[in-house]
């Protein structure tokens, strides 16, 4: 009897210990300080998705006022979004390449919250340039996926192989193989680019255009979406910082405003 007592009132002890640890938990991540944390990240947070909203609108507009093409007519608006969404997903990958670099030469932890958030965002565009694709190809060539076009092999490897580097990447969670391997993964995106062939697509419609104010309106399409992948960029870092960088910027903020 005296053992089941004394056990009871062993797991009472825990349980209070356990209650008194959560409540000094709880006022501990509630001071002042916290809260201007959770502050600054909730206002991060608003400002992305006004420069998202932004950014979707521009292009929006963009695309409605443009005129349509004498051959293809309005598949012309798909074109050249498809042909944005490529820009900026070859950008974004390249960029997290350089970037990958750079932290291999000089380690730094905001290098390598960029280079891992521009592979995923790069890698995002990429995909959707993939998908907007399709219904041209449709309403252009017939099929959805034109599977014997060299630029579509090129574009489906860099879609797998770049899946398998984020992939990769996370599970191993190691920042110097993310950046080698974000950097490989450039590396492969500028020689597939540059050595890949055409049957049917043009190398390059937009800049062979005869139409100089079609070319303007491709470059004006250009500002949001490769501004938005960006953005998306910077916000996959501020999710992925931790609470001290906030505070330390907080508190270089204070130190100036003083």
């Amino acid at each position: 009897m005296k053992g089941i007592i004394a056990a009871d009132q062993a797991v009472r002890s825990a349980r209070l210990a356990f209650v008194a640890g959560v409540n000094l938990e709880y006022h501990e991540t509630n001071t002042p300080h916290d809260q201007e944390v959770h502050y600054v990240r909730s206002q991060t947070q608003r400002v992305f998705w006004i420069l998202l909203g932004l950014s979707v609108v521009f292009s929006a507009l963009i695309l409605l006022i443009m005129p349509a093409e004498k051959t293809i007519g309005s598949i012309i608006k798909v074109v050249y979004l498809h042909g944005a969404l490529s820009r900026a997903g070859m950008l974004g990958l390249m960029a997290a390449g350089a970037v990958g670099l750079a932290y291999l030469i000089r380690p730094q932890p905001a290098l390598a919250r960029w280079t891992k958030a521009l592979a995923l965002s790069g890698w995002a565009y990429w995909t959707a340039h993939f998908i907007v694709s399709m219904p041209a190809t449709r309403f252009t060539w017939g099929p959805w996926i034109a599977w014997g076009e060299p630029r579509v092999t090129m574009t489906l490897q860099i879609m797998l192989v770049g899946l398998a580097v984020i992939a990769v990447s996370w599970l191993v969670a190691d920042e110097r193989f993310a950046a080698a391997a974000n950097l490989l993964l450039a590396t492969a995106v500028v020689v597939l680019a540059a050595r890949t062939g055409v049957l049917r697509h043009p190398l390059d419609p937009i800049g062979q255009s005869p139409s100089g104010l079609l070319r303007w309106i491709y470059l004006a399409l250009l500002v949001p979406v490769v501004g938005s992948m960006v953005l998306v960029a910077w916000r996959l870092t501020q999710t992925r910082k931790p609470a001290p960088a906030i505070a330390s910027e907080i508190q270089s903020e204070n130190r100036e405003h003083r």
